[in-house]
């Protein structure tokens, strides 16, 4: 016990242990800064970053072993009365101990760090346990591999075979159930269940696999050889059992399930129904803030105009575009996604949001949808594909379409919050600029709601040209204007 705490204390000093574990943090901050924390994505996320402490655990667990074999060690360690095996199992109970529980804890603070920032969705705590567990059989590795392969290369080449098929596994694809860490997920997580319990045997299964193996460096003995056994033993119908559950294509019958309305909790706040998925009723707040000044610019007369806000699944693919969920023949849909900007995407998120009330309120019929890349701040540089579509070129041309930009503007910037609902093809694309100007200037006016509220009706239908609408609103035309989408 004695050499286990040694060798314990001497990891735990180690910078490439608690660095790993301090660049976990940062990482995790910096990767959660602008987005809302949903649960089954942050413990997802964080379970891989903590494979960093398991790569600084699994380096320093090697040198460790491989310090016997340094200039003048292996005279000064003959002279010892704790043989080699002895050290070994030292080594393969304090290496992933100490990696675990640094992994704990960099995960700890991370996930305290965010319950101020309205977390949603269902915590898994057998995910979050996996992080910690995947580190630990890194140390394990690090020591069980120094034994047979002794070698300053062996804790990098181990450590590389591990990272590059975590990496390549974010594509998708039923044998990343095989790895510390299942890194591949498709949001929502709640409609597509990852076997996260079954997973987290898997890998403990391993951790006492590799130990068993590491101590056969001293021969066969039967308490090593039946560790080895039941480690496979369990690790192989577990593995198999992951792999089974872990789909890329979500079941048709659980879609429907998540689909239907009675799926949802609902509530009203300032006169306007909001209904999220069970977990996410925090983001009730954010949402009805997005929506409140669509409403407030509103005629109170007109407020059953502005639409229910429920969260929705969509015809959504996230990342690789991997296990695309799907609901065929959605109408124009009012409602976040599973995701929530924050700390400066906030507004992005509004303003999509509100763009979306807007639409409805103003009564824009519903786009012809298409598939479309979209890329911004909050979510990140691969972006994601989403159904978007065009209202026609007829509908850029009414003044229905003005009021939509015009009460989306309320909400945030005018183009942000009608990309949510309006995208432009090339013939369309200058008549669309135009209403963008006209709706911006409106934005701008004074008196923009009180001319909106006395014209309302005639605003709203549909026979109103724009033409026709802009000295109702105190616009004028621009003389250089392209009216048409030829």
């Amino acid at each position: 016990m004695s050499l286990v705490r040694f060798e314990a204390v001497r990891l735990l000093r180690d910078p490439l242990v608690w660095g790993a574990a301090v660049l976990m943090v940062a990482l995790r901050v910096w990767q959660t800064w602008t987005r809302a924390p949903a649960w089954p994505e942050v413990t997802i996320d964080t379970a891989y970053g903590c494979l960093l402490v398991g790569a600084g655990a699994l380096l320093a667990a090697n040198l460790a072993v491989n310090r016997e074999r340094r200039h003048g060690m292996p005279e000064t360690i003959r002279a010892l009365p704790v043989r080699a095996p002895a050290r070994t199992r030292a080594l393969l109970v304090a290496a992933p101990a100490v990696a675990a529980a640094t992994a704990c804890a960099a995960a700890a603070v991370h996930l305290l760090s965010l319950l101020p920032a309205h977390p949603a969705g269902r915590f898994d705590p057998w995910e979050a346990l996996t992080g910690p567990a995947g580190a630990a059989l890194c140390g394990v590795l690090g020591v069980a591999v120094g034994r047979w392969l002794p070698g300053p290369a062996t804790g990098p080449v181990v450590l590389f075979a591990i990272a590059a098929p975590a990496e390549l596994s974010r594509s998708g694809g039923s044998w990343a159930a095989l790895l510390p860490v299942i890194v591949h997920h498709d949001l929502p997580v709640e409609i597509n269940p990852r076997p996260s319990g079954t997973h987290l045997v898997y890998v403990l299964a391993l951790i006492a696999l590799a130990a068993a193996l590491g101590m056969t460096r001293y021969g066969l003995r039967p308490r090593r050889s039946l560790a080895a056994l039941a480690g496979l033993a369990v690790a192989v119908p577990t593995g198999a059992v992951a792999i089974s559950g872990l789909r890329d294509a979500v079941p048709q019958e659980r879609l429907a399930r998540w689909s239907a309305a009675e799926a949802q909790r609902c509530r009203e706040a300032e006169g306007v129904r909001y209904c999220a998925y069970p977990g996410y009723e925090a983001w009730i707040p954010l949402w009805a803030r997005a929506v409140r000044p669509v409403v407030a610019a509103v005629p109170p007369a007109q407020h059953a105009r502005v639409p229910e806000i429920r969260q929705r699944i969509g015809d959504v693919s996230f990342g690789q575009g991997r296990g695309t969920v799907t609901r065929p023949g959605w109408p124009h849909p009012t409602g976040p996604f599973f995701l929530w900007g924050r700390h400066g995407t906030a507004e992005l998120s509004e303003a999509w949001l509100g763009g979306q009330a807007a639409a409805r309120v103003a009564g824009v019929p519903d786009p012809e949808w298409w598939r479309t890349s979209i890329t911004d701040p909050l979510y990140g540089a691969s972006g994601i594909f989403v159904r978007v579509g065009t209202p026609g070129c007829a509908e850029w041309g009414r003044a229905r379409t003005l009021v939509a930009l015009w009460l989306g503007g309320q909400a945030g910037p005018v183009r942000v919050a009608a990309s949510s609902w309006a995208q432009t093809k090339d013939s369309e694309r200058p008549a669309a600029e135009r209403l963008y100007r006209y709706a911006e200037r409106l934005v701008a006016r004074p008196d923009a709601r009180a001319r909106v509220w006395a014209h309302w009706t005639t605003l709203l239908d549909p026979a109103t040209t724009v033409e026709q609408a802009l000295p109702l609103l105190g616009l004028t035309p621009d003389p250089d204007d392209r009216k048409d989408c030829s």
